[in-house]
């Protein structure tokens, strides 16, 4: 059984292909642009395992996977009027993980002409531009970067991705110890060091000798012992290589690969949520709320000290108070249609509006 549909969205085509596998009992859906896998989804089948059970759950999955489409190009579109930097770099990111590059640096460029002060993106975009091949680019755009914001960790941990890339090691090196000086426990870039030192230790006129390869081993040690949720292309082939002393085809495997560090799974999570929540109609939506609370605390019993998905789950929490909130003004409000005389009910109606209105203020500059 399968279904396979092509999807004209964005200016794309997109093919969607849905199998049921019998071996693992699961529905597989995946998304195609240009023959390459941007998007999965895999569901399995509990209980009722019969043939027309079966189909029925296939065309959801399948439905379900066409219209995230529809619904990402459609706030594509929408992020475009509204104008509003954190949207356009949420959105690119969420491009960047499907590597729809030009709607991802598209995005990016748009929220550093509303806000060129925004330093985050920056580093997004000298990373799009980077597996765009624009490596010249990536660095301009990362340069700029830094004169703005001279102490981001990431603008010159990717400032010396894009120059080991162009071969330049010296300079490579120079970013990438400045990314560590600014954030010792910065693990990327530590690995991305190492390999620095090893391409200075094999290159032709770099400075052999037992200092440098000392300095490599060290960062690759830690990159090893401690790199975590991320899945840095070619980087077990690359240590397989390190620890049988062959230096130069770990570099040139390193410079064979994409520089794409993949995006932790929390921020894709908080990504889709929040334009979703703002652009997608899901504002009300509670059942889609207690998904994204549920998928936040998933993550947290296994990353405990993520601090970026605690603040998550906060602001999450918040906006689960808030539908209660226009929930309990509802029932106030109706509680008075039902009894026009129901003094305890108009007085609970007028404190809560009253007092509400700060908590719906809070909550908007949260979410700005």
């Amino acid at each position: 059984m399968g279904l396979n549909n092509d999807v004209l969205v964005g200016g794309r085509k997109f093919h969607v292909q849905t199998n049921y596998s019998e071996a693992n009992k699961r529905v597989v859906s995946n998304v195609f642009n240009e023959g390459q896998v941007i998007e999965s989804n895999e569901v399995p089948i509990n209980g009722d395992l019969s043939t027309d059970n079966i189909r029925n759950r296939m065309n959801e999955v399948h439905q379900e996977l066409i219209t995230e489409l529809e619904v990402l190009y459609y706030i594509y579109e929408k992020v475009k009027t509204v104008r509003h930097a954190p949207s356009s770099n949420k959105l690119g990111l969420l491009f960047l993980k499907r590597n729809l590059l030009d709607e991802s640096i598209d995005q990016f460029k748009l929220a550093l002409e509303i806000d060129p002060n925004y330093h985050e993106v920056y580093a997004n975009l000298g990373k799009a531009l980077m597996i765009a091949d624009s490596y010249e680019k990536a660095i301009d755009v990362l340069k700029e970067g830094a004169e703005k914001v001279p102490n981001f960790a990431d603008i010159q941990n990717y400032l010396g991705i894009a120059y080991l890339h162009q071969k330049n090691f010296n300079e490579a090196t120079k970013h990438l110890q400045k990314a560590i000086n600014l954030n010792p426990n910065y693990i990327g870039a530590h690995y991305h060091l190492g390999i620095s030192f090893l391409a200075l230790m094999t290159s032709q006129n770099g400075q052999p000798g037992e200092e440098i390869h000392q300095k490599a081993m060290e960062h690759l040690k830690l990159a090893a012992e401690r790199m975590v949720d991320r899945q840095l292309p070619s980087f077990k082939r690359i240590m397989e290589l390190v620890s049988q002393e062959s230096y130069q085809e770990a570099v040139e495997e390193f410079l064979k690969t994409k520089p794409r560090e993949a995006l932790a799974h929390f921020t894709n999570v908080e990504n889709e949520f929040y334009l979703k929540f703002m652009y997608g109609g899901k504002g009300k939506d509670d059942t889609f709320i207690g998904e994204y609370v549920q998928k936040l605390r998933d993550i947290i019993e296994e990353h405990p000290n993520y601090a970026d998905v605690r603040n998550s789950l906060g602001v999450a929490n918040l906006i689960q108070c808030r539908n209660l909130f226009l929930k309990s003004l509802e029932e106030f409000r109706t509680a008075l249609k039902i009894n026009p005389n129901f003094k305890k009910a108009e007085k609970n109606l007028k404190l809560a509006e009253n007092d509400g209105k700060g908590f719906l203020i809070l909550l908007r500059a949260i979410l700005k």
